[in-house]
């Protein structure tokens, strides 16, 4: 029954998807992060509703009249430069046949962010993406909240099979970058009703994050609820909030759970914290080989390469990075890390200048909001992705996106009312023959 409301869904939303080329990538969301054939047990398991979707939406993309053309920024400027350098890479890759696997699927999610980039850019589309983002993760993170609740934290919250969230380690990144969202939603909604479910969503996700028993994860929420509480004016009540949750999750979460954080200090004697190290260290020892291109795309599972560089492995075989940034390194080179952490830096100056030219415009503190949050995610997924190997993870490049298309939005209204927004400073100049709008606001 789940495979034909499955297949269904999906089908139906075709001819919608040509007549309102932007409800493709609500769709592609929507299956991107919930998995909803991953849920099943039939035909629809394995069968292509991603591509099926991105395919409509390319088709009626181009038939439409909708723009074609991607404003060039340095966020968009440096992405397109990623995907140069991740394909001219791979041409050198030392395991061509797997290499071309994960090139193909980073090469989908980095085009359908690109069409993202350039058919939501209105308020109202970018609202609709944030919701279906939010209520597909979050339906793990309730499921796995009252799991953890009701069970107490003995067994460990998993997310859809064949997924990029499946693992529980990947699960609780996931939700760690999508909570920063649900309390922008809260802050957004006028309906009372739907902000206390959006409170209970919060809890419960923050339940199935401990549920994961990452220690990734626990370092990454950790980072994430300091920069939000440095960041926020109401630093006093969120304080209270994240001790006050601190102290009541000690009720929920068992022994193993409180063993499994204390291998954050002593990772000399637990095997899985070596393993990583291990495999970092094949990371630097490849690249200094192979400065410039790295050994391409997955080339740290291949056993004869992998032993090369560490013969004493301690399984005996390749294994994953455990880390994006080791990740980057190892299969992309140097070029690769520093170019994809030049994205992290432009979209992260990109919202610095949308919360700066929104500060002292109500109409507008949407964006400013938006952009806080969306820092807030970063900063959990620069910590948490230390440890996961999620480079290519939709979610970050959806994040990245949100906060390109926010300040195009932005623009778009200053420039709308008079105001020249300056792409390339921190705030807006008033055009010619104009006063300031209530004055320059300064840097954020």
């Amino acid at each position: 029954m789940r495979d034909v409301f499955v297949l269904l869904v999906v089908f139906s939303a075709v001819p919608l998807i040509f007549l309102r080329p932007h409800v493709g990538i609500l769709a592609w969301c929507w299956i991107s992060y919930m998995n909803p054939h991953r849920l099943s047990w039939g035909i629809a398991y394995d069968f292509p509703v991603a591509m099926v979707v991105a395919l409509a939406t390319l088709g009626a993309w181009a038939l439409s009249k909708d723009p074609k053309k991607l404003q060039i920024t340095p966020v968009t400027g440096l992405l397109l430069a990623f995907v140069v350098w991740m394909t001219f890479a791979n041409l050198f890759a030392m395991v061509p046949d797997l290499a071309f696997q994960k090139w193909t699927q980073s090469f989908k999610i980095l085009l359908m962010t690109f069409i993202t980039m350039v058919l939501m850019q209105s308020r109202e589309r970018l609202h609709a993406m944030i919701w279906v983002i939010v209520l597909s993760l979050g339906f793990f993170g309730a499921k796995g909240g009252m799991f953890t609740a009701l069970g107490g934290g003995t067994s460990l919250v998993w997310g859809p099979p064949g997924s990029f969230i499946a693992d529980n380690n990947a699960l609780a990144m996931a939700l760690i970058m999508v909570l920063p969202l649900v309390w922008y939603l809260q802050l957004q909604t006028e309906s009372k009703l739907i902000r206390i479910g959006l409170y209970g969503l919060m809890i419960l996700t923050a339940f199935s994050i401990l549920g994961s028993q990452s220690r990734g994860a626990f370092l990454g929420g950790i980072a994430m609820a300091a920069f939000l509480v440095w960041k926020s004016r109401q630093r006093l009540m969120l304080s209270l909030v994240v001790v006050g949750f601190l102290t009541a999750s000690v009720f929920f979460v068992p022994q193993s759970w409180i063993d499994r954080m204390r291998t954050i200090e002593t990772y000399q004697e637990d095997s899985s914290a070596l393993s990583r190290l291990e495999v970092w260290g094949f990371a630097i020892k490849l690249t200094n080989d192979r400065p410039l291109v790295g050994g391409g795309f997955r080339v740290s599972y291949d056993d004869a390469i992998y032993l090369k560089y560490v013969p004493d492995a301690r399984k005996g075989r390749g294994r994953n990075y455990h880390s994006v940034y080791f990740e980057i390194l190892g299969e992309l080179g140097y070029p690769g890390l520093l170019v994809y952490l030049s994205v992290l830096w432009a979209a992260w100056r990109s919202g610095s200048r949308t919360i700066a030219m929104t500060r002292h415009r109500s109409e507008l503190h949407w964006a400013g909001d938006l952009a806080r949050m969306i820092h807030v995610s970063l900063v959990g997924f620069a910590v948490a992705g230390a440890f996961q190997n999620l480079a290519f993870f939709d979610l970050y490049f959806h994040l990245l996106a949100m906060l390109f298309l926010a300040h195009q939005i932005v623009i778009a209204e200053l420039a709308r009312e008079g105001a020249t927004a300056d792409p390339l400073r921190t705030g807006y100049r008033p055009a010619a023959g104009r006063q300031p709008l209530r004055g320059r606001p300064a840097d954020s």
